[in-house]
């Protein structure tokens, strides 16, 4: 992965020509500056260093960050690794999670200083251990700076002067920074980057706005893509600058084209079915204009940008699984996982955990669908298919990663976190391994002693989307993924 330091780079292209050895500097012409610069963009990436493998579907990680930053390096321009606010956390570390938690924004700012990150504008999950913890994080946190000499970046209304200036505005995303482009306007901005939701996942999109008076763009949180942004430097920089249309703009117009096509497919097969020819051969014939605008934009190249004036185009770089992980920030990362296990472990095992008592006359886990818990004496069918499903296999899954001491994924491999009874702590979960029955239909103390009630037969979603969140199961469907574990015995008829 290329190392060096993006502002340097800049620095060197427009700077003068170095006067000879003891030579007095004579005033020359004004530095001149690249044809083109390339910013990507991230934000609200809330201490995630990667996705957390629950999905295969997931997008995200920092290791496939450090891949497309060296390709788009690679090309030559100047380019400025630069971010909006909320890196380092997602919310406030608790008491139990805090070691972690400060191990894991300690690692993002050892990352983020591999993958050259040039700036920074602090948001107020930055800030949740305080201002010396976000600095010792060693993330370049500022309001205002000059990368290189030539390219302004900071927050709104703190971005120095520069012959091109960028703003962050860290405050509700892409419908709060719309709400400012007349201020950035009359500041000079050329480009505004939305930071910041109420939650991570909220309006959690790739977004550019480009009709607007200054354009917005906007990328998603938890790291799933990054923005990339093209300056070509032409001209007379004061002018606004035009806006190319990119391949993110593209596809969007494919993918609105591909959703029309179907739909006018769907008419054309029910006119079909109802003999309603004339209708059919109207709709035949949208289906072929439809078919050519499709090939007409595939073929179509992007525009290219004027020679007399500034001009930018956006562009989003999702970080899919098909993006290979750079070999250096992988082993920062695996090594990060290495220490939060021996420290969670090592904490669990000094303080030695227990799970609450239950309540009077209120069920405890009882680790009843291990293989040889009390699940199989009266339901052998269910415990064998149970074995067959990926629920049973949940804390081998952690385990085979090396994460099943961390916690923020334990509570979800094992059954009763926390809860009386339960996986008392990532020490303290033997005979409480994987999703058992309980899991899902509740603790079973009472149903034990006294079947066959005292249990809920029937399982709520909510209860199936307290793990399936939309972080974790990116698509996840509670009547597509329950028919995956039903089976003999468990929802259908025994063998």
């Amino acid at each position: 992965m290329r190392n060096s330091n993006p502002a340097i780079a800049l620095a060197a292209v427009i700077a003068l020509a170095a006067a000879p050895a003891g030579a007095t500097p004579s005033p020359g012409p004004e530095p001149r500056l690249p044809d083109r610069v390339t910013l990507v963009y991230t934000a609200d990436v809330g201490g995630y260093l990667e996705p957390c493998g629950c999905s295969e579907d997931q997008r995200g990680g920092l290791a496939r960050a450090a891949t497309v930053l060296s390709r788009i390096r690679a090309e030559g321009a100047p380019t400025f690794f630069v971010a909006g606010g909320d890196l380092l956390f997602e919310v406030p570390p608790d008491a139990e999670a805090h070691d972690q938690d400060v191990l894991r924004a300690r690692t993002l700012g050892a990352v983020m200083r591999r993958l050259g990150l040039a700036a920074a504008v602090a948001g107020e999950r930055d800030l949740f251990l305080g201002e010396r913890f976000a600095q010792s994080a060693g993330i370049p946190f500022t309001n205002g700076t000059v990368l290189g000499g030539g390219l302004g970046f900071g927050a709104l209304g703190k971005v120095p002067p520069a012959p091109v200036r960028v703003a962050v505005v860290h405050a509700g995303g892409t419908r709060a920074a719309l709400a400012r482009v007349d201020e950035a306007r009359r500041a000079g901005i050329a480009l505004l980057l939305a930071a910041h939701r109420e939650r991570l996942i909220d309006d959690d999109q790739d977004r550019a706005v480009l009709e607007a008076k200054v354009p917005v763009v906007q990328v998603s949180g938890r790291g799933q893509s990054l923005a990339r942004v093209d300056l070509w430097l032409r001209g007379d920089l004061s002018r606004p600058f035009a806006v190319l249309p990119g391949a993110s703009q593209r596809d969007e117009e494919l993918a609105l084209v591909a959703e029309r096509r179907a739909a006018y497919a769907e008419r054309l097969a029910r006119a079909r079915s109802a003999g309603q020819a004339p209708l059919a051969t109207a709709l035949e014939a949208k289906l072929r204009e439809l078919e050519a605008r499709e090939r007409e934009l595939s073929a179509a190249p992007l525009p290219e940008p004027p020679p007399d004036r500034p001009a930018l185009r956006v562009s989003f770089v999702p970080l899919t699984k098909d993006i290979p992980e750079d070999p250096a920030i992988r082993g920062m990362i695996d090594a990060h996982y290495r220490e939060v296990a021996a420290v969670n472990l090592a904490r669990a095992r000094a303080r030695g955990e227990a799970c609450p008592p239950p309540a009077k006359g209120v069920p405890s886990y009882v680790g009843a669908g291990a293989s040889k818990g009390a699940c199989r004496a009266c339901h052998p069918d269910a415990q064998s298919h149970w074995q067959t499903t990926a629920h049973a296999a949940a804390y081998e899954t952690l385990v085979r990663a090396g994460r099943q001491f961390d916690l923020a994924c334990v509570r979800c491999h094992v059954t009763g976190w926390k809860e009386p009874g339960g996986a008392c702590g990532v020490a303290q979960v033997a005979g409480r391994e994987a999703v058992q029955c309980e899991a899902c239909h509740g603790p079973a103390s009472a149903h034990v002693r006294d079947p066959p009630g005292h249990l809920s037969r029937e399982v709520p979603a909510t209860r199936c989307l307290s793990c399936h969140t939309p972080e974790a199961s990116v698509r996840f469907d509670p009547a597509r993924y329950r028919a995956r574990i039903l089976g003999p015995g468990h929802g259908q008829p025994s063998k």
